[in-house]
């Protein structure tokens, strides 16, 4: 057939499909362009409210580290606290040891259980004072579920690891568990048998007091 348009040239079948994929990629890619700009403004959005989100946390926790006034500050550190943060998560270990030093230890608890800290020191300290909590609740099986925990995140640190110990085997004795008592001992006998009299405690005396009572 004669192309009676000069302007336009003949296109063979080839060329044809070609232009038709073209068009089709250009699609997807016009749809992909459109998703990663919608992800991106998503994560700014995210930064930005997070961003804020610090700063109140930051503003908040600061208010508290000089405030004088125990009640003010520790509503202070409860409202740095509801913000999930770095210095939220501080400040929902102030919160709890200041309730803690009040005497409310349930509403410490849930303070301590939703914090969190990648500092093994922090998350050991984290659960010996939810430990402690317990114990003041007679929770003793929780107490002592506390303190394991705490052991696990001090990572044998030979300042922490004896003390939540020591701890642990008050509450055996509570629970008149006497070998578990003489193993928490025991163990600080083996593996930290300088800790007894840089803390002034006769362990081995203790020790052979739990085995004696165990094996009556």
């Amino acid at each position: 057939m004669e192309n009676k348009n000069p302007n336009i040239q003949p296109v063979n079948q080839e060329e044809a499909d070609f232009v038709a994929k073209t068009k089709k990629y250009r699609k997807q890619l016009t749809a992909l362009f459109v998703a990663v700009a919608v992800i991106l403004v998503a994560i700014l959005a995210w930064f930005l409210v997070r961003q804020s989100q610090v700063a109140k946390a930051d503003q908040a926790i600061a208010l508290a580290d000089v405030e004088q006034n125990d009640s003010i500050a520790l509503n202070l550190y409860k409202d740095a606290a509801a913000h999930g943060t770095k210095s939220g998560d501080r400040a929902k270990i102030e919160t709890a040891i200041r309730l803690y030093q009040a005497g409310n230890y349930e509403e410490a608890v849930k303070y301590l259980d939703d914090a969190s800290a990648s500092d093994e020191i922090i998350a050991a300290g984290i659960e010996t004072l939810k430990g402690d909590c317990y114990v003041n609740l007679q929770n003793y099986d929780a107490a002592i579920k506390a303190y394991e925990k705490a052991v696990k995140e001090a990572n044998h640190n030979s300042q922490l690891v004896p003390i939540i110990l020591v701890k642990e085997a008050n509450v055996y004795r509570e629970q008149k568990n006497y070998a578990a008592e003489a193993k928490a001992y025991g163990k600080i006998v083996e593996e930290y048998p300088t800790y007894g009299e840089a803390a002034n405690l006769d362990i081995r005396k203790y020790y052979e007091r739990a085995k004696a009572a165990a094996a009556e």
